[in-house]
């Protein structure tokens, strides 16, 4: 699926701005129409035009995806249901952890996309190309927000919680072979610095 922010639908916005395609779809397309948004200039080092770029964004499902699958299953040992490898089959360490991965979610970005503030489980996200911006908040500063990070950085008092929740984050940048973990239930919002960043997270439980 490929919007101007992941599962737009789930946070309330227009389902028609959400487009199904593959993710050899999106990369074959020379410049996806990207759905409608506030303009605004260059900010936090980022180009963006009018509107945010479009995001590839998947829960990786052996059924639809089985490709992309058995892909992160072979080079990651991932794989929604089973053990979750610690860190993401970078170290061995001989012992199983008590954890099982229950979503994976595989990700494709252009530079000035990015997922608004929201929380969920336990998760991991290895970047395994490109650089991301990420505002990290705990739970009691969580939210879940339909804003794209750039558009909430934008906005004036009206907004001033939307806006202090980013301002009060713990600010970090991600680079490619760069693992994140990200707490239960602490708020997270993501920037894409690069064109083609590419992730792969693995909540878990």
């Amino acid at each position: 699926m490929v919007s101007a922010i992941p599962y737009g639908s789930d946070f309330g916005l227009d389902a028609s701005l959400e487009t199904p395609m593959t993710l050899r779809q999106f990369l074959a397309a020379a410049s996806p129409e990207p759905a409608p948004a506030m303009k605004r200039q260059r900010r936090e080092g980022v180009q963006v035009v009018n509107a945010p770029p479009p995001y590839f964004f998947v829960a990786v499902d052996q059924e639809l995806q089985p490709e992309l699958a058995e892909t992160l299953e072979a080079s990651l040992g991932l794989s929604a249901g089973t053990e979750l490898p610690w860190p993401l089959g970078a170290v061995q360490t001989g012992q199983q952890l008590p954890f099982r991965a229950t979503t994976l979610q595989f990700a494709v970005g252009a530079e000035g996309s990015g997922s608004p503030m929201h929380f969920h489980q336990d998760a991991l996200n290895l970047c395994l190309r490109g650089r991301k911006r990420w505002w990290l908040v705990p739970p009691s500063e969580a939210a879940f927000s339909r804003c794209h990070p750039l558009d909430a950085l934008d906005m004036g008092t009206t907004a001033k919680s939307v806006k202090d929740c980013f301002e009060g984050a713990c600010v970090f940048e991600q680079e490619e072979g760069d693992i994140v973990y990200v707490p239960d239930m602490w708020g997270h919002a993501v920037l894409n610095l690069e064109d083609h960043t590419v992730c792969v997270a693995a909540e878990f439980a």
